[in-house]
């Protein structure tokens, strides 16, 4: 009887001691490429992504919030110009996302217009407009974002241009 009890409680524990591992195995909603995205969820998202970048936390994103979040060098950015005569001057802090963002160009981005862009960008993703973003969907906006630029579906990036000839003095 005793070792009928002690196995009892050797299932009951090795059940209980499962279930959290196996919770903690389970993966998480976006890292599951089937995932459905609703516009809720991305407004969940934007909303989010709004906070972490409002540093100090007064409903509006300046130009220097914006800046922050993109180091030097990313896409849509550039590094200082050097200071040679005639060098193009590096753009405005957050550059032309700020300036698609701030709709009214009152120089901050609220969470209105944060949002908006969001729903623009997930009506542009959203091919079928069933309000739903699927596999599918999320695959062929990869692929369009792949060919802007004359990158092609692989991603790669063509060549750089040869350098201009420098006119002899």
């Amino acid at each position: 009887m005793n070792r009928f009890l002690f196995a009892a409680i050797l299932a009951t524990a090795g059940f209980a001691a499962a279930g959290p591992l196996s919770a903690q195995t389970a993966p998480a909603p976006q890292d599951n490429p089937d995932r459905i995205e609703t516009r809720d969820d991305a407004l969940a998202k934007a909303d989010q992504r709004f906070d972490r970048m409002d540093a100090n936390h007064d409903g509006k994103i300046d130009a220097t919030e914006m800046a922050a979040m993109r180091p030097v060098g990313a896409l849509g950015t550039m590094p200082p110009a050097p200071p040679a005569g005639g060098a193009v001057p590096p753009p405005a802090p957050g550059g032309r996302m700020f300036a698609r963002l701030d709709a009214n160009g009152d120089g901050v981005i609220d969470r209105a217009e944060f949002r908006a862009q969001a729903l623009r960008r997930f009506d542009r993703i959203d091919a079928n407009h069933d309000g739903k973003i699927d596999a599918a969907e999320r695959q062929a906006a990869r692929d369009a974002m792949g060919m802007r630029g004359g990158r092609g579906p692989g991603g790669d990036m063509p060549p750089p241009p040869p350098p201009a000839p420098v006119p002899a003095s």
